[in-house]
């Protein structure tokens, strides 16, 4: 993890600076600035127009009743697209980009996807859910989280479908 905060703190805003005073050596200091606004600006307008369109999506799939899973995992990538975008630099703005614009996101997303059911898999994520005060974790044992949901007011059922032919009474 320290390698992770070292890599991220140290080593990519070094190399911002490298390639920032690079480029202003071969297009000029006050065009690479504009660049770099330009490119905040552009970025923080996508932004907000992909987040809007996947905050719309988002609640037409709750007004579907279903879950929005992926759209939620879309609108975080929108989110920190959105912040790399505002980081002076062409290195943050290109992966920023890439995390706003539809079409790589999507191709992100997959991998995103398979990265978290993975993690999953492997019980690196857990989920914990607050009922009546109680509280309920997918790490817990089976037989201690049945006792709880029947203890928590939860009920859970099974039905089957009646075919057609049972309806008529033949």
């Amino acid at each position: 993890m320290f390698g992770l905060f070292v890599i991220l703190f140290t080593v990519i805003p070094a190399l911002e600076i490298y390639l920032l005073f690079s480029i202003g050596a071969q297009i000029g200091g006050l065009n690479t600035l504009l660049i770099v606004i330009i490119t905040g600006i552009l970025g923080a307008a996508l932004a907000k127009s992909q987040g809007l369109s996947i905050l719309m999506k988002i609640q037409n799939e709750m007004g579907k009743g279903e879950i929005p899973g992926n759209q939620i995992i879309q609108g975080l990538m929108v989110f920190a697209g959105g912040l790399l975008l505002l980081t002076p630099g062409f290195m943050t703005d290109i992966f920023g980009f890439s995390l706003v614009l539809p079409g790589t996101r999507h191709i992100l997303m997959l991998w995103v996807r398979k990265m978290i059911e993975r993690n999953i898999a492997r019980g690196n994520v857990h989920f914990h859910i607050f009922k009546n005060g109680q509280h309920f974790s997918s790490a817990q044992r089976a037989d201690d989280y049945e006792q709880s949901i029947v203890e928590g007011d939860i009920v859970e059922a099974e039905y089957t479908e009646k075919s057609e032919s049972l309806d008529k009474g033949q």
